[in-house]
């Protein structure tokens, strides 16, 4: 049984430019549409805790893409030991024959395909994409810039992190792709501005006020993982005039950014549209240039598949990653 180990740096050489960062965004707004559409196998992922450690088992079957399963942590205990606080492998196995093909470096796979789903609702949802602010400057902050900007023609990023050298660290990122790049003192001063914001955090408390937002404005949350954290107060809850997500099952059971404002009567279910519904032509990502959207991710299997399955093809086609006989 042979198959390929994809290091993190391979993953990185795969999709870092701009052929390489849409092959992924396509891929992945294809797989919300099939999921969306019915035509992708995908339980809800397996949380275990311990102690204060997450750790989650995301599988997904879809034929023509394969099957694949992710084991991810999020370790916040890891910022103390220099390490990732999010780490994780996937597994990709053929669809048909069920022979494993590849395991994949799940810490970059995530940052990466995380990315391509905010620049899936950027594309189907933002109005402009001239300035882009971003909240927080971790892993995540950090693929987010790569990703955007070999995909779309930003004039300016915005950084605001609660520590400030992580965030000038960021800008330096930014000012290597040749783009103008800003660190705001205030979470209000990087979104004033902001065509689209991104929120990025590991906050449990709300790093984004609806009282900074402003009309045509679409925001992507990513952060807020669990049932009690949350990064948007109900205010931008209220204002929002449409609220897309990757996955409604998922939502409603795993971020406090959805649960606590149904709990508070502020949304029911029937107000969470999926992205998928807006990719296949459902149902609208935007009425208006004044409208205010918000998509609300919390990474689902469907992802993984899609952005490993492009990743194998990639990797086979130009002979990347490691042979291994198992």
């Amino acid at each position: 049984m042979r198959l390929i180990t994809i290091s993190g740096k391979d993953v990185d050489a795969i999709i870092d430019s701009n052929d390489g960062a849409l092959g992924l965004i396509n891929a992945v707004a294809t797989a919300f549409k099939d999921y969306s559409t019915g035509r992708v196998k995908m339980p809800q992922r397996t949380v275990i805790y311990l102690d204060n450690d997450w750790w989650g088992i995301m599988p997904c079957g879809s034929r023509g893409m394969g099957f694949s399963v992710k084991v991810v942590n999020v370790i916040e205990g890891n910022k103390a030991r220099e390490l990732p606080t999010t780490q994780g492998i996937v597994v990709l196995m053929d669809d048909k024959t069920g022979v494993p093909l590849a395991v994949i470096n799940g810490t970059a796979l995530t940052a990466w395909r995380t990315a391509a789903a905010t620049a899936v609702s950027i594309r189907y949802m933002a109005r402009h994409t001239d300035n882009v602010a971003i909240i927080g400057a971790g892993l995540q902050a950090k693929y987010h810039v790569l990703l955007l900007t070999r995909a779309f023609p930003i004039r300016r990023l915005i950084i605001y992190s609660r520590t400030r050298t992580r965030a000038l660290d960021l800008a330096k990122v930014v000012q290597d792709r040749g783009i103008d790049s800003m660190v705001a003192d205030t979470g209000y001063d990087a979104v004033r501005y902001a065509d689209v914001v991104i929120t990025a955090t590991t906050s449990r408390e709300p790093v984004l006020l609806g009282s900074w937002l402003h009309e045509g404005i679409h925001i992507a949350s990513i952060g807020a993982p669990e049932i009690n954290s949350r990064e948007l107060d109900d205010e931008v809850i209220r204002r929002a005039s449409v609220i897309a997500v990757d996955s409604r099952v998922a939502v409603i059971n795993e971020t406090g950014d959805v649960i606590i404002p149904m709990s508070n009567g502020l949304i029911t279910e029937s107000n969470l549209i999926e992205i998928g519904e807006i990719i296949s032509g459902l149902r609208r990502g935007r009425s208006g240039n004044n409208d205010i959207t918000l998509f609300k991710s919390v990474g689902i299997a469907v992802e993984d598949l899609a952005a490993a399955s492009y990743i194998y093809k990639n990797a086979e086609s130009r002979g990347i990653g490691n042979a291994v006989e198992l």
